[in-house]
């Protein structure tokens, strides 16, 4: 099931107000039962149906005839704005847009005034970096680099061990990994003198509460 935006000033609109009734119903079902890109395959019967309304194709054009423009013979209907208001201009690089880009292609809409489309040139491509392992060398360099103490021969085994990854999902940053590993290392560090202090500080309280007592 599609979810679409919807205009909440439409009523007040001319185009609208000036639609007898079952009309008005006609144009909210071509809205909500065309493609992506616009395009309603005509059916007046299902329309009819649907709305409760016997609809004429005669009239649905006469009253239509600003907002949409027909193609195939009747068959296919295409409602320019539709694509403005739900997307404003499309751009080829982006994953949602691309769909509707293909139906615009299938259906050759482009000369229609309504639909514009931003090329992408392949040097503002987005590049997909592929993950490469890094080597023992690698790792050292970039942990002498930090000064951190991580322990690069137990970090590349334990990756190694799992294809590389993170959790459930492909390790994208190695470096991201090795800060990861460095601030838990501190972090244990830190716990483990914390509870060595508290047994010194404990060990303390006991040996002088002992001498309190011998001196008494």
């Amino acid at each position: 099931m599609a979810k679409r935006f919807t205009d909440t000033d439409k009523w007040k609109k001319g185009f609208i107000r000036n639609l007898p009734t079952k009309y008005k119903l006609l144009w909210l079902y071509i809205l909500d039962d065309c493609n992506h890109a616009g395009v309603w395959e005509t059916d007046f019967e299902v329309a009819s149906i649907r709305i409760g309304s016997k609809i004429s194709e005669k009239e649905a054009i006469k009253h239509f005839a600003s907002q949409i423009r027909i193609f195939d013979d009747g068959e296919r209907w295409f409602v320019p704005k539709f694509i403005e208001f739900q997307y404003g201009e499309l751009n080829a690089n982006s994953r949602p847009h691309q769909a509707v880009i293909k139906l615009i292609d299938k259906y050759d809409l482009y000369s229609i005034k309504g639909v514009n489309v931003t090329e992408i040139s392949d040097s503002d491509k987005p590049v997909l970096k592929r993950f490469k392992k890094p080597s023992m060398e690698e790792l050292e360099l970039y942990c002498q680099e930090r000064q951190n103490k991580v322990d690069v021969f137990k970090f590349f085994n334990f990756y190694e061990s799992n294809g590389w990854k993170v959790g459930k999902n492909p390790m994208k940053d190695w470096k991201a990994s090795i800060r990861t590993w460095e601030s838990n290392s501190i972090n244990k560090t830190q716990t483990k003198e914390g509870k060595l202090q508290s047994q010194i500080n404990a060990w303390q309280g006991a040996k002088d509460i002992i001498k309190q007592q011998l001196n008494k």
